[in-house]
């Protein structure tokens, strides 16, 4: 593990814009955003846009306006100018926030963003902020909104920091600059400005661990009650589990970044994203070691899974209910994989889920869920998600009598639409592949397409498995005298999986 090098420590960054494109044309920006730095955080941006030969229509200007339940996004933009070729004002109008109409065609612009703490806690793991000398940059809110003939947006700019009131000859701050984004010189290249993030600041300097024995980078912000090669030893084990899983992946390094809430919090809450090949974790810290240990090894399985599904695959659409449902389950079984957690823990998990989904009055399905997440239906994606990963699991082990599983499955959706695949919708997709086997035909019917409540005591018995509370909560236990077959199965969960790592006695 070694300290960021000066090389990191760039006075001026330069990154790459994707700018709002014609609906036909590709285009970049060439850009400068500068911070100031000083009691308020404000970016100044100003740029071109880069058509191809010939092409000099554009009028139509737009920002972020929401993301992950976050709204208002384009309400921090301020001061907004843009201009022709010849770098002369033009006139437009503001049809809403974030959406603009110019009466000439564009070239440049210019506007300032605020980029102070948001006061939805939850927002600073999804959105851009500085607070002190720490900040997290997401490209995707802080630049134009492009549609670049269906090419992801690309962008090239500048980053100054600078503080108010600082006398200018003393030159811009310097601050160091993370990403997993194209580097050569002072400049950072994004081929997919949605993807880009940026941690910035001498507030990462808690902990830089980037080690080319790691198959991972993980940056850390403020003290914790773990240490910094603890999340590198994590990552790595993790990282290398989900390799094996899906049977390859890309060889770039991801780039981790834990951070605390910028607001005062609770201990146990966190909040994260995986962009690109991002990771970013915000969360509070747990008051003793060993539960800071567990709930960042908790994290860690969930995000890095995303690498994957849905970031590593062509699909498309609002298929949510998978790739968050699945990510649960999937890292639940990884806990219990490595000794992480006990199997009753995994059951208790599911118990819970369950007793959460079955108090749902308004059920829809899982499909139409996905598509109202961040409007009411987060708990459900999540929830009933996670029991029908368990479920197919279950239909899947018995089918094959345990020689095939949901990581089979999970295994051959990245292998079949991993990227650059031609982009299919992800619903589609999933769910012809889950119909392909039997036995999870009926479980897609019910629980996916449709709105039944669950009920699954003849499958869970398959494998031994009963609710011993007969009210409203679901306790989840294993049957005392399990047999053979459901022993089989059992082992398969993961629910021998302690003694198989216990030291032999001598």
């Amino acid at each position: 593990m070694s300290k960021v090098s000066a090389s990191f420590c760039a006075a001026v960054v330069t990154l790459i814009f994707a700018a709002i494109s014609a609906p036909i044309f590709p285009q970049d920006v060439n850009a400068a955003i500068d911070i100031d730095t000083a009691q308020t955080a404000t970016a100044h941006v100003r740029g071109k846009f880069s058509f191809p030969d010939g092409v000099r229509s554009r009028r139509n200007f737009s920002f972020l306006r929401s993301i992950a339940g976050i709204d208002s996004l384009a309400g921090r933009v301020s001061d907004l100018n843009l201009y022709d070729a010849n770098n002369k004002p033009i006139a437009f109008r503001k049809l809403v926030d974030g959406e603009y109409l110019s009466e000439a065609d564009m070239v440049g612009f210019s506007y300032k963003v605020d980029i102070s703490v948001p006061k939805q806690r939850d927002a600073a793991a999804h959105t851009s902020w500085i607070a002190g000398r720490t900040g997290i940059l997401m490209l995707a809110d802080l630049l134009p909104q492009v549609t670049s003939g269906g090419e992801p947006p690309r962008a090239s700019i500048t980053v100054s920091f600078v503080e108010t009131g600082k006398d200018p000859s003393l030159g811009p701050g310097l601050w160091p600059v993370v990403s997993t984004e194209s580097r050569r010189d002072e400049t950072f290249t994004s081929s997919d400005t949605r993807d880009a993030v940026l941690y910035v600041g001498t507030g990462w300097d808690k902990g830089f661990a980037i080690d080319r024995a790691s198959p991972v980078q993980v940056i850390i912000s403020g003290d914790w009650n773990f240490e910094p090669d603890d999340a590198v030893s994590m990552a790595g084990e993790i990282y290398n589990s989900y390799q094996k899983l899906f049977r390859g992946g890309s060889d770039a390094k991801p780039l981790i970044g834990i951070a605390k809430f910028p607001q005062q919090t609770a201990h146990g809450q966190w909040q994260a994203e995986t962009r690109g090949r991002s990771v970013t974790i915000l969360s509070s810290d747990m008051p003793f070691r060993t539960q800071s240990l567990q709930r960042l090894h908790e994290q860690l399985r969930h995000e890095l899974f995303h690498l994957w599904i849905p970031n590593g695959v062509a699909l498309t659409g609002n298929y949510d209910w998978f790739y968050e449902g699945f990510a649960l389950y999937q890292s639940l079984k990884l806990a219990v994989g490595l000794n992480r957690i006990r199997f009753e823990d995994f059951l208790d998990t599911l118990s819970r889920a369950h007793t959460i989904d079955s108090a749902q009055f308004q059920r829809t399905s899982l499909v139409q869920a996905s598509t109202n997440r961040f409007k009411g239906s987060n708990t459900q994606v999540y929830a009933r998600g996670m029991l029908v990963a368990f479920l197919c699991d279950l239909a899947l082990l018995n089918q094959s009598k345990g020689r095939r599983s949901v990581e089979d499955v999970l295994a051959e959706l990245f292998g079949k639409h991993r990227k650059p695949a031609t982009p299919v919708d992800g619903n589609t997709a999933v769910l012809a592949l889950l119909r392909s086997n039997p036995g999870v035909v009926p479980i897609v019917e019910k629980y996916v397409s449709g709105s039944e409540k669950i009920d699954w005591t003849s499958e869970i018995a398959t494998a031994g498995i009963e609710d011993s509370d007969a009210g409203i909560l679901t306790s989840l236990r294993v049957k005392e005298k399990p047999t053979g077959r459901q022993k089989a199965l059992l082992d398969k969960l993961g629910y021998n999986n302690w003694r198989k790592l216990a030291p032999t006695s001598k």
